[in-house]
């Protein structure tokens, strides 16, 4: 499957260096959804297959889910890139790192999708979902909940005996 720009899709090649690729595949299935819809064409067909080759078939029904979702509740446009560009846009961020914070954080999560959706909670518990099914599938989200500390030390929690 190509995007309009007729380049071949692969999530693999998707978005900036250092995703996880749990991330690409969301950001691939997001980037392509979006760029599908623009076009007028349907985009569950391609990406129930892609998700179902790269992660399993209950990976994409739930992905497909979240993104009906998404966008029967939007409160805006979303700005979603090409599916080839190397960035990474805010909301794009922000959809991405809300399902990998839901299953750790899932009020942080509602808090991101909350500038996005109408009910941040419900698409919350979709990406909690989605969260669970990458990371029984192989590709876990990293829980990103700031910038990372090079040679930080283990946090030492005092016990009660």
């Amino acid at each position: 499957m190509s995007c309009a720009c007729g380049q071949e899709l692969d999530f693999e090649d998707t978005g900036p260096d250092g995703l996880a690729r749990g991330e690409r595949l969301l950001l691939w299935g997001l980037r392509t959804w979006a760029a599908l819809r623009l076009q007028g064409r349907p985009a569950e067909a391609a990406i129930r297959s892609a998700f179902a080759r790269s992660a399993s078939p209950r990976t994409a029904s739930l992905f497909l889910q979240t993104m009906m979702l998404v966008e029967s509740d939007l409160v805006r446009p979303l700005q979603i890139q090409c599916p080839h560009c190397a960035g990474y846009g805010l909301d794009e961020q922000r959809l991405v790192t809300a399902c990998g914070l839901a299953a750790a954080a899932p009020g942080l999560a509602s808090r991101l999708l909350a500038p996005l959706v109408a009910r941040p909670d419900v698409t919350a518990v979709l990406a909690r979902a989605l969260n669970h099914a990458l990371a029984l599938d192989g590709a876990p989200l990293p829980v990103r909940m700031g910038e990372p500390v090079e040679d930080a030390q283990p946090l030492r929690m005092a016990t009660i005996h």
